[in-house]
């Protein structure tokens, strides 16, 4: 990842998403007052948000619809994607030049702490380990760094919060006219990224919820929350199991 504006690329319309509960300031409760239900969602790379992904990154480089096509269908263009998801985990190997984003997790997610372990290596270019997800009203996409390589944040630092034995500092960035769970819209990103990288961990989700909240970055409806993995023109592999 080199800077916020790659996380998101092209996006066309997404298929309705399960209704969330909204999370009010009361609902943000310390991590041990809530415990998690199993894992009940996989973002793979058959999600309309990765193919919309792929498909622009093609565009850029100034492939055919025949070709983009392929790729989405068979990962022959582009490079290489093997994603096996199973239960409450996924095993990940890959050497690509586009975005993808692929994960286990829940929809939709909620404030409880996020238990998960696993290893995470990049042997080129750019990519993360983090809590991703998305709430609607406001529309705004979130992610909890846990650890990266080639990583440079750019946007506007908003201050650090102290979690899970671990500093993160905070970021807010503005998408505009970018692909989201909504289709192409506006909206803002919030991003905690930890300083020291962890491949198994608790993330306490709530401290970060509550950490945002105190610079004016509010959630309101939560939508899907996954522990994930995301590359830019990277290789490596990963596998990551998530417990409630």
């Amino acid at each position: 990842m080199v800077s916020v504006r790659s996380f998101v690329l092209a996006f066309s319309a997404i298929a309705p998403c399960l209704a969330a509960p909204a999370i009010g300031p009361a609902e943000l409760l310390p991590p041990h007052v809530e415990r998690r239900g199993p894992s009940d969602f996989f973002l793979g790379p058959d999600h309309p948000l990765m193919l919309a992904r792929r498909n622009e990154s093609l565009e850029r480089r100034g492939m055919t619809l025949e070709k983009r096509t392929n790729y989405v269908q068979n990962y022959q263009t582009g490079g290489t994607v093997n994603f096996t998801p199973s239960g409450n985990s996924f095993t990940l190997n890959f050497d690509t030049t586009d975005d993808f984003v692929v994960g286990v997790g829940w929809n939709p997610g909620s404030t409880a702490p996020i238990t998960h372990s696993g290893s995470f290596a990049v042997t080129k270019g750019l990519a993360t380990l983090s809590v991703y997800g998305w709430t609607t009203n406001p529309l705004v996409e979130y992610y909890v760094i846990e650890d990266s390589a080639g990583f440079s944040q750019t946007g506007t630092q908003k201050g650090t919060v102290s979690s899970d034995g671990g500093s993160y500092t905070i970021w807010e960035n503005v998408r505009t006219n970018a692909p989201s769970i909504q289709g192409t819209q506006t909206f803002n990103q919030y991003i905690s990224v930890r300083n020291g990288g962890l491949s198994s961990g608790i993330v306490s989700i709530a401290n970060h919820f509550n950490a945002w909240k105190s610079h004016g970055m509010n959630l309101v409806t939560l939508n899907f929350q996954v522990i994930a993995v995301e590359t830019w023109n990277g290789a490596g592999s990963a596998k990551q199991t998530v417990t409630n």
